[in-house]
This record gives structure tokens, sequence and C-alpha cells, in this order.
């Protein structure tokens, strides 16, 4: 049985790389910056996580729980996209960029954290996630999105009151649309 405290450490931990993600893409956070933000020493980092890349799966897990533990037992296509949008700091600086030397296993940890969540057979799971499950190749489609979503996130200015909504709007109308076609 883990202790209390371990979970106080491990979530103090996620939590300081979470708020760096805010902030700074991935590939410019060092080990050393994310131990000062958790007041945590770099043995203690070690003992609880490989190295950077391994965190950032714990603060995807984060980001995900925070989300499924709002009371709601099903999300809307409009909250769906106000997921994304809200989190579009942290999801874009999880991207590595193509040339790091980081790409191949920060692409491997995202992937295998996506099928993990599209094919756990969860009760709190996303409405979204099962119409996921029930497409012809999952994988696939929520890659699709995902890179999707990011790039259509990335074309707008989300402190423009306007581009927000516009791409609000069409976020919606994807996952909409995604609902409609796995009934």
């Amino acid at each position: 049985m883990v202790s209390y405290a371990r979970l106080r450490t491990r979530n103090q931990i996620t939590m300081a790389m979470l708020t760096l993600l805010k902030t700074h893409r991935i590939e410019n956070i060092e080990v050393t910056q994310i131990c000062e933000a958790a007041f945590i020493k770099r043995s203690t980092f070690y003992r609880y996580f490989h190295d950077k890349i391994d965190l950032s799966e714990a603060v995807l897990d984060k980001l995900l729980e925070n989300w499924q533990n709002d009371g709601q037992e099903e999300h809307t296509a409009a909250e769906i996209a106000d997921f994304f949008m809200d989190n579009y700091d942290v999801l874009s600086h999880l991207r590595v960029d193509p040339n790091s030397r980081h790409y191949a296993e920060t692409q491997r940890i995202l992937q295998n954290w996506l099928m993990t969540h599209i094919t756990a057979e969860t009760e709190s799971a996303p409405a979204v996630i099962y119409k996921i499950r029930r497409a012809h190749d999952p994988m696939l489609l929520s890659t699709f999105l995902l890179e999707g979503v990011f790039g259509v996130l990335a074309q707008a200015n989300l402190s423009n009151q306007r581009d927000r909504l516009r791409v609000k709007a069409f976020l919606v109308e994807v996952v909409e649309r995604i609902d409609q076609s796995s009934r």
C-alpha cells in the first residue's frame, strides 16, 4: 500500500510540472526547475520518476482525473471543447518538436497513454472515449482528433474572445459529428 506521504510528494511533483508546462515547452524544462518548483531534492524526483518525459504521463493523468472528477457522468461537446481550450498551453507544451531528441519517446508515451484510456473499461470515462472505442480504428481516430485539435488551436489567438468563440464552435461541431457517426 502506498503511503499518504508518497502520494502527496508524487502529486507535488506532478503539480509543479503542470504549472511549469503552462509557460514552458517540455524540452525547455530542466529537472532542477521541477525540483525547485516542487520544493524537493533532485534525488527525491528520481525516486518517483525516471525523467521529465516519464513525469509527463502523470501530468496527463492529472488533467484527465481533474476533468473526470467534476461530478458529471457525461460531458457535452461544448465541455469537451472547453477542456482542450482551457488546457491548450499545457497540452501544446507537452508536444515535443520533431527535431528534439525527446520526440520519439514523448510520442510513444502520449500514444500509450491515449490507448490506455481508450481501451480501459472504466465507468468514469468521458462519453467521447466510448465513441472513439466504437470506431473502426480507435487509435487512428484519436490520434487524428488530437492532432487536429492541436492544429486548430495553434492557429487561433485564444486570448481574443472572437477567435475563442469561433474555435469553440468548430470543436463542438467536430465532437457532435463524432457523436452522430457513432450512433
